[in-house]
């Protein structure tokens, strides 16, 4: 019976696959690509589609400029596309609409690296509400900065371009008009007021100091860290200033304030099906992004530049293709979506009654599974490091290294490995096996030195088994170790690596709620259960920028705890 119903729903399925073939027309052909762009973006659309058509000469557009208020009515239909810039923490205007990241304007807080106060400020921060203060004191655009040691006069400059000023009085908290009365200067003359002046602190674009081929500031200029959190100290998510790739990387991330951040989007209607806007937006968010940078914009980040081109790939659905149909044509397709349906639910109460049939009494109290101590195994005999790996010495003197129980517990379920070779040698605290979930990765460090003798080949086949079986048969490698014994003062054992996973539950939380609450994302929340239990799995379905901060403020500072 079973196997007649499977066959019969198959059937149908390539009958209904053939008629839709049948019944579909090709889609229509793209005549010309209407592009709209707001005001501020106007430049640099123009100069992207320049550069595009040098290699792209057929592209037939259409270039239209339009409010920010018209953009969504404008951009209609499967041939127009956005160019458009919008604050990061204001309401959308285009939220409801597809949107890919090709840029942003940074507008960041600088100081002159000769400051008296300059080991201080780079040490703590400075939090916007010390920097009002400083500034509604001001007297002829002067004013101080107190500490328990010093009392410094402090010089203000601006760039002199709009959104600067705007960025810095919602950041400040201030009226723009007060920002009038600062010095208002143009790119060249800020950067020599700033190097110049011991006590200058100025507010410009990240691209005004930036430079474009050493990727990093301009001399005797550094970017003044901002105290987020008003503690009086740089936590560990605020420290983010000591390169402009880690900086454009933790802004891209959520660490920066949003008041400081414009972001330029291109918007469609949908997913942009049409090839020539697709095309015209992979390159956009490739080859395009030399001339972010070149116009005076932070171009994206690595990471975002694969994701993007990962977003502009077709999702794969079943769907046909809107047709002028006839009415015989539409009653076929009624007549199929409603005997397919029949089928599906003969189908579902068939296979229902069978489980119901076979199916013990089951408890109907639903558990949450929660993640602390409790739920790990800490088998005895086994080295643990606080790179959360294990090992194990086994007759002849080769070292068995695998996986802890927490990493799998935190991350979720593997679906990919990258290991090493056998022959390879390792580094106590070099990189040693990368674990992917569905794209996103951490990268774990060798708890010992010595050379790779064997690899666990059915974790290529079969990478959950380090989920399920993190101290059996999912192992990872067999080194033959070159320190051994000195090393081996490193590890710990039981009782001892149990306080220490203790000590890791709480840093992981201070993790999640710290980085959760930077970002605003709301995928944050199913990672505690009510009263502050984490949830098993917290990092499983967050945002590939959540695993890398993962790996950078939590994997790679675990020695350090």
């Amino acid at each position: 019976m079973r196997t007649r119903i499977l066959t019969t729903v198959v059937l149908l399925l390539l009958i209904v696959s053939g008629a839709r073939s049948q019944n579909a027309e090709n889609p229509a052909i793209n005549d010309q690509v209407k592009i709209f762009t707001t005001p501020e973006m106007r430049n640099l659309t123009e100069v992207w589609i320049a550069k595009y058509l040098q290699t792209n000469t057929d592209f037939n557009f259409e270039l239209t400029p339009v409010s920010r208020a018209e953009v969504k009515d404008k951009i209609t239909g499967d041939q127009a596309i956005g160019i458009v810039m919008q604050q990061a923490d204001v309401s959308s205007t285009i939220g409801e609409m597809w949107q890919l990241p090709l840029g942003r304007e940074v507008v960041v807080t600088v100081f002159n690296k000769a400051n008296p106060l300059a080991k201080e400020l780079t040490e703590t921060g400075v939090s916007a509400n010390e920097l009002a203060t400083v500034f509604r004191n001001n007297d002829k655009n002067r004013g101080t900065l107190a500490d328990s040691k010093n009392r410094e006069n402090l010089n203000f400059y601006v760039l002199d371009e709009p959104e600067v000023k705007l960025s810095v009085a919602k950041f400040l908290e201030v009226d723009p008009t007060e920002i009038s009365t600062l010095e208002a200067l143009s790119q060249d003359k800020f950067l020599k007021a700033v190097q110049s002046d011991i006590n200058a602190i100025g507010f410009c674009r990240l691209s005004a100091i930036t430079n474009l081929e050493q990727k990093d500031f301009a001399e005797n200029i550094a970017l003044l860290p901002i105290d987020r959190n008003k503690n009086g100290r740089l936590d560990y998510y605020e420290n983010i200033y000591a390169s402009s790739e880690q900086f454009e990387r933790s802004v891209w991330i959520g660490k920066y304030p949003h008041s400081m951040i414009y972001n330029i989007y291109a918007v469609c209607s949908a997913f942009p099906e049409n090839a020539e806007i697709n095309n015209f937006l992979s390159w956009l968010t490739s080859s395009g992004q030399v001339l972010v940078a070149q116009n005076g914009y932070t171009e994206l980040v690595h990471s975002e530049k694969q994701s993007n081109l990962e977003k502009l790939t077709p999702p794969v659905l079943m769907a046909e293709y809107e047709s002028a149909s006839t009415g015989s044509t539409a009653f076929f397709r009624i007549f199929v979506a409603v005997l397919g349906l029949l089928l599906v639910l003969v189908v579902v109460r068939y296979f229902i009654r069978k489980q119901k049939a076979k199916a013990p009494l089951l408890n109907k109290t639903r558990y949450v599974k929660l993640l602390n101590e409790a739920s790990l195994d800490f088998p005895n005999g086994l080295y643990f490091d606080k790179t959360h790996t294990w090992v194990f010495m086994e007759e002849g003197g080769r070292v068995k290294m695998g996986v802890d129980d927490f990493i799998p517990n935190v991350t979720g379920n593997y679906t990919r490995l990258i290991m090493k070779s056998p022959g390879e040698k390792v580094k106590r605290m070099e990189p040693v096996v990368t674990l992917i979930r569905k794209g996103k990765q951490i990268t774990l460090n060798s708890p010992v030195s010595g050379t790779i003798k064997e690899i666990n080949e059915s974790l290529v086949a079969d990478p959950f088994m380090i989920n399920n079986e993190p101290y059996g048969e999912g192992w990872v490698y067999k080194i033959e170790p070159s320190n051994w014994l000195r090393e081996t003062q490193f590890l710990k054992m039981g009782s001892s690596y149990r306080e220490w996973i203790i000590g890791e539950f709480s840093r992981l939380k201070d993790f999640l709620a710290c980085s959760l609450n930077i970002m605003n994302l709301e995928e944050g929340k199913p990672a505690f259960q009510e009263g502050g239990e984490l949830m098993l799995h917290p990092l499983k379905d967050l945002d590939p920028k959540v695993w890398e901060d993962f790996q950078n403020y939590f994997i790679n500072t675990a020695d350090t705890h």
